[in-house]
């Protein structure tokens, strides 16, 4: 029988997976690259689901684990919380957003859409710094005696440059709009 660790780990690659696409076509368009299309909002609404499963996989898990096996491992631990709160934000500035675009429109110009939606990638950059180390764990990828800290550190840059290009794409088209 496949466990709930592993479930949540298959939904975390269907989230990841809707959420680059997602993404993608954000950052196209904040970069001018593309026009705006219904297609943002149709996979952002399409990731409700996975991310409301994975929630509750999540905090199942944690209420679960925390009965024993997070006292054993400090590191783990400080890990785990840091998730935890990080997911908390995502839920705050997922919601935000969805308000903010649900209200106005996404070609809206504004600090609101800023602040929320740098806050929602700083978030979301915590949450992968913890999260995509550990999932490579549930998978069984990171086994040798180094391979955790080694691959947490090349996650960290690599969720570093991504937030740093979602931020700049966030400053041309937000702030650059204001200005223009």
């Amino acid at each position: 029988m496949i466990s709930l660790r592993k479930i949540n780990t298959l939904l975390v690659v269907v989230i990841a997976a809707m959420l680059l696409i997602h993404g993608l076509m954000s950052l196209l368009f904040l970069y001018g690259i593309t026009a705006y299309s219904p297609d943002f909002k149709i996979t952002g609404r399409r990731l409700f689901y996975p991310v409301a499963a994975h929630i509750i996989i999540s905090l199942y898990l944690y209420f679960k684990d925390k009965s024993g096996t997070l006292k054993k491992y400090a590191d783990l631990n400080s890990d785990t919380l840091r998730q935890m709160i990080s997911g908390i934000f995502i839920i705050i500035f997922a919601a935000l957003h969805i308000v903010g675009y649900s209200i106005g429109s996404v070609t809206d110009i504004d600090l609101y859409h800023f602040i929320v939606d740098t806050l929602l990638f700083a978030s979301i950059a915590v949450h992968l710094n913890v999260s995509v180390p550990k999932f490579m764990i549930s998978l069984g990828f990171l086994e040798a005696k180094d391979a955790h800290s080694n691959f947490k550190r090349k996650i960290k840059y690599a969720v570093m440059i991504i937030f740093i290009i979602c931020v700049l794409a966030e400053l041309r088209y937000y702030i650059g709009g204001m200005l223009w």
